[in-house]
């Protein structure tokens, strides 16, 4: 049962983790300015670089995060071979067209999120601009809702906030728990210890589970991390190491919390 339990849930605990870094590096890189789903973007890019063993490349963020021109450098073997710029405006990218326009993205490949870059694609498509935004596969919703968690990104709000980081949740946990059931109980029914049947059975529930309680976290730690945030704007540990861990770190144990006791309510229903 515990094993079971471990398999059901150490993708959504991983995911926490993961978001937890990536807040803290936003936070310690740029505080907590509005724009930081930008920044965001920018590390959680820099890091499906950095994770991909076969592609050989290393990405390092600029060491200014105000630069307007290039946010990271792609190296292979020590030599600079991409230089990047990521965009995450969606639903403003006028300033992103002139600076097209007027050459000054020449020399760089543009990155965006999936909202950004297809919108974007699409207006240079419409209007013969040869220039195009590569999808880096990481939607405005994540990134605005990690922000909004760390008290920035304030067009939108934390219910919405909190909605978007229970879909990714959802998806992600269910697709994990999902797929670590269908192979366990394939190697069950493949030495005959259950029937077809009932292993189908049993996938169905676990992905259902994973999705819930990856949900349930999900929104968990973004109001957590809201609420944190607001608690400390204006005291004396706001923008502190110690201020900066809060915020990151202590909604991951609310959001595992909930996450756990979801699923053994779930799991409770039906075992």
């Amino acid at each position: 049962m515990r094993k079971r339990f471990f398999r059901q849930n150490v993708g959504n605990w991983g995911k926490l983790a993961y978001e937890a870094s990536v807040k803290y590096r936003a936070l310690q890189r740029a505080g907590g300015c509005n724009n930081l789903n930008g920044h965001i973007l920018e590390i959680m890019g820099a890091d499906r670089t950095n994770f991909n063993p076969f592609n050989g490349c290393r990405e390092i963020l600029n060491r200014s995060h105000t630069a307007t021109a290039v946010d990271s450098f792609i190296t292979r073997n020590g030599r600079i071979v991409h230089r990047i710029q990521y965009k995450d405006t969606p639903r403003s990218l006028g300033d992103t067209i002139r600076r097209v326009r007027s050459g000054q993205y020449n020399s760089v490949t543009l990155k965006g999120t999936t909202e950004t870059a297809t919108t974007f694609n699409r207006y240079a498509e419409n209007h013969g601009m040869t220039k195009r935004m590569c999808d880096t596969g990481i939607s405005s919703r994540t990134t605005k809702s990690l922000a909004r968690s760390c008290g920035a990104a304030r067009q939108i709000t934390v219910t919405q906030a909190a909605a978007a980081a229970a879909r990714s949740g959802g998806v992600f946990g269910g697709a994990f728990a999902g797929g670590i059931s269908l192979i366990t109980n394939s190697l069950a029914v493949a030495n005959g210890e259950m029937d077809i049947a009932d292993a189908g059975c049993i996938v169905v529930k676990d992905t259902a589970g994973g999705m819930l309680s990856g949900a349930a976290a999900g929104a968990a730690a973004t109001v957590t991390g809201a609420g944190i945030s607001a608690a400390m704007a204006g005291s004396a540990i706001a923008g502190t190491a110690l201020g900066t861990v809060c915020v990151a770190a202590a909604p991951v144990a609310v959001a595992i919390g909930v996450g756990y006791g979801i699923m053994e309510l779930w799991n409770a229903i039906w075992d």
